[in-house]
């Protein structure tokens, strides 16, 4: 289906390597990569509220104020960070596969999702502690003094709900296998990840059907389907 955008609304957006690559090979692609997204961010009306850098894949949690901001902000930071990359790897062809998956968020799965995106590298196994990962937005979150990076998180929403302690608390909580199955299937396909409440309010604003249609294959060949291309 056609991505889905619904301004005001968070959303879920991730993005591999072509043949899942590395796309960060140390920490100044990484400073590259998102003083870039913040520049787009800020040109396209689009507000990061967290963010995990992996190294073949990125995830991002954002709020776009316009129907193009996540497209023209993904796209102009993909496509000059792909120059840079195959530039600075003497390097030609894709480093980004495709388009970039997303899903617009209700207010529970917000939250859920984020703490997806900031738990990525415990469920890798490359920390132990989220708030340690210095390519992400947890240790901000979590009230640690991490790497000072260029990017702007857009802390209003978060604070409104959560403080350091309560936001560290729902990180070490465990997300059920059904949430997380849940979060990947609705980026990959780009259906809104909600009550039925928050779809038919969007099939109201955005005037199209986003509910799945009834059939379809059964919930486990759409996960066995998905995993390589969402996991982790």
């Amino acid at each position: 289906m056609s991505r889905v955008v619904a301004t005001g609304i968070p959303h879920h957006i991730t993005q591999r390597g072509n043949a899942q690559r590395p796309v960060f090979e140390d920490d100044t692609d990484r400073l590259v990569y998102l003083r870039l997204l913040g520049l787009n961010c800020e040109s396209y009306d689009l507000a990061i509220v967290g963010y995990c850098l992996m190294p073949n894949h990125v995830h991002l949690v954002a709020i776009p104020g316009r129907d193009d901001s996540m497209k023209l902000a993904l796209r102009h930071t993909h496509g000059r960070y792909a120059t840079y990359l195959n530039g600075r790897q003497g390097a030609t062809g894709h480093v980004w596969q495709g388009r970039f998956y997303s899903c617009p968020l209700d207010a529970n799965h917000f939250w859920a999702a984020l703490r997806y995106t900031e738990m990525n590298p415990v469920r890798a196994g490359m920390v132990a502690d989220p708030a340690v990962y210095c390519w992400s937005s947890a240790a901000s979150h979590c009230g640690r003094a991490g790497r000072s990076v260029p990017l702007h998180l857009t802390q209003k929403v978060w604070r409104d709900c959560w403080s350091a302690r309560s936001w560290r608390d729902f990180l070490d909580a465990s997300s059920a296998a059904e949430e997380t199955l849940a979060i990947r299937t609705k980026t990959h396909s780009g259906r809104p990840l909600g009550t039925a409440d928050f779809v038919d309010s969007l099939e109201r604003t955005l005037r199209r059907t986003l509910a799945p249609e009834r059939g379809g294959r059964p919930r486990k060949q759409v996960a066995d389907a998905i995993q390589p291309v969402l996991a982790v």
